[in-house]
């Protein structure tokens, strides 16, 4: 059996229980009533056309998330918040048209960890207590027991980190989660996200550190949510320069591709969606390449959105799509230059159509 059809065979087994997983609203709105309480992915993509920012609001007021949209750059981000019933969530922008989705991940509040900054120290938030401090060169370590989260139970994590930095400081900021998950990216006062679908076995410690000295604003959030046992999720994982190993990972069936600039090469360079329904989509870069443009493309080149890679970063973009059975989806730098090893494509299906 190949891994492609042991992965369809997974999905489809998996998909008998997704009952409880609705999604809120569907694409292309504006805004959305939250109906339960409950933890909630958001995902933003702004307008491509246009330059840009797009801010999440809750009941009118902004939420500090922020999509900078740049000229020809469908930019978005996620973010992963437990919210009220009856919260009114919106995108704000300036100019031109984005898409706003919004989807129930869990109900259970123990599944949903989120740590805010407070300076240079942390708050307890849920059942977890984040504490840090820094040494003279303004590297981070630990300095308790706690200061590391443990996975509870293996599966696939939604993991969100979002930086901010103060307005006026033009020093580029980042933020590690993990040891080397991905890292969120900020400039200028803009609170950058980043997020992917992760699976995590039980054990596994999680932290959060920032790679300078730059002064930190209490916006700074590292979140992550468990998705419903009852929900088929799955990461697949992309190698573009050399073979990955396959442990905790679903990788693309016979994907090596040799000619970058070739959209339509062969089918094995693209990934057939098993199953119709909506799935989160998120794309990291490999941290050791030069600033470059990646695209994530389905049939008919249909243009979903573009990730920025900041050279030296594993910054990330991720967005909640509809896809039909059969629809193919294909990530690749248009100007043909080499992504590096690191890149990767993970995707998790919400719910099944």
């Amino acid at each position: 059996m190949t891994t492609t059809t042991a992965t369809i065979r997974m999905l489809l087994l998996l998909c008998v229980s997704l009952s409880q997983i609705r999604l809120v609203s569907m694409q292309s709105t504006k805004s959305a009533i939250i109906p339960e309480d409950g933890v909630y992915i958001i995902s933003m993509v702004a307008d491509p056309q246009i330059k840009t920012d797009t801010i999440l609001q809750l009941n009118g007021n902004d939420a500090g998330f922020v999509a900078y949209g740049h000229e020809g750059v469908t930019g978005g981000l996620s973010a992963a918040l437990y919210l009220k019933a009856g919260t009114k969530v919106s995108a704000k922008l300036y100019g031109g048209a984005s898409r706003l989705d919004v989807s129930l991940a869990t109900k259970t509040k123990s599944n949903f960890v989120t740590v805010r900054s407070k300076g240079y120290a942390w708050e307890r938030s849920h059942f977890v207590h984040f504490h840090h401090q820094y040494n003279a060169q303004g590297v981070w370590k630990s300095i308790s027991p706690t200061s590391h989260f443990s996975v509870p139970t293996s599966g696939i994590y939604w993991v969100m980190a979002r930086t901010n930095c103060k307005k006026g400081n033009h020093r580029p900021q980042s933020v590690m989660v993990g040891d080397g998950l991905f890292n969120g990216y900020c400039t200028d006062g803009k609170a950058a996200s980043a997020s992917g679908a992760f699976y995590l076995k039980a054990g596994r410690k999680l932290n959060i550190a920032f790679n300078n000295r730059v002064s930190v604003t209490s916006d700074t959030i590292f979140s992550f949510v468990r998705l419903e046992s009852n929900l088929a999720a799955f990461t697949a994982w992309v190698a573009y320069e050399a073979p990955r190993e396959t442990h905790e990972r679903i990788s693309f069936d016979g994907y090596t591709p040799t000619n970058y600039g070739n959209l339509y090469e062969s089918d094995k360079r693209m990934w057939n969606i098993p199953v119709a329904g909506s799935y989160i989509v998120a794309m990291r870069g490999d941290p050791n390449n030069r600033p470059l443009n990646i695209v994530l493309y389905k049939s008919g080149r249909k243009h979903l959105f573009t990730w920025y890679n900041e050279g030296g970063t594993k910054s990330g973009q991720a967005g909640i799509f509809h896809f039909k059975a059969g629809e193919k989806l294909v990530m690749l730098d248009p100007n043909g230059r080499h992504m590096g090893r690191e890149t990767f494509m993970s995707i998790a299906l919400l719910r099944a159509a």
